[in-house]
């Protein structure tokens, strides 16, 4: 009779280059397939408004420093940066420029010309108070865009207001 020691020993189970190869066919297949199944384009549309974002703050910072330099902080006002005028309320760009004291028409002049955006850009703007920047790509232009509201006053800096909802 046999015993059970004599049996010989079966292997179970994958060895390390099955599950290896395994891994990188689904790694593959996960590469080429996965694009198809995860929409990115709203997480992309977003990423654009907040560049735009980021840019209408820093130009924000910059535009009220000259104006602490040059003593614009009062109601109205205007900078001098360039050949450009660019008007001013309470000492931060203006959301839509106004004529100039000097006699330069700065109209368009506010925040949007200040940031000169690219023409090849997916966000347009709308000159008014509030400013408007919405991106085209959008099915509803009113549900992915930011405003850009003037100043309070002088120790307000201007309401940026978002609606990301459905980029």
């Amino acid at each position: 009779m046999k015993s059970i020691k004599n049996l010989p020993n079966k292997q179970q189970g994958f060895t390390l280059i099955e599950l290896v190869v395994v891994i990188v066919i689904l790694g593959i297949l996960a590469v080429t397939a996965a694009p198809k199944f995860i929409d990115l384009t709203s997480d992309a549309r977003e990423s654009v408004m907040e560049g735009v974002k980021g840019s209408i703050e820093s130009a924000v910072s910059l535009a009220h420093a000259k104006a602490l330099i040059d003593n614009q902080t009062g109601a109205t006002g205007e900078i001098l940066i360039g050949d450009d005028y660019y008007a001013l309320v309470n000492g931060y760009p203006a959301a839509a420029g106004a004529n100039s004291a000097n006699g330069n028409t700065a109209n368009g002049f506010g925040i949007t010309k200040l940031i000169d955006l690219d023409s090849n850009t997916d966000v347009t703007v709308t000159v008014a108070t509030p400013a408007l920047f919405q991106h085209s790509g959008a099915s509803d232009v009113t549900e992915c865009q930011l405003s850009y509201a003037n100043a309070a006053d002088s120790a307000t800096r201007p309401v940026i207001s978002i609606d990301y909802d459905k980029c």
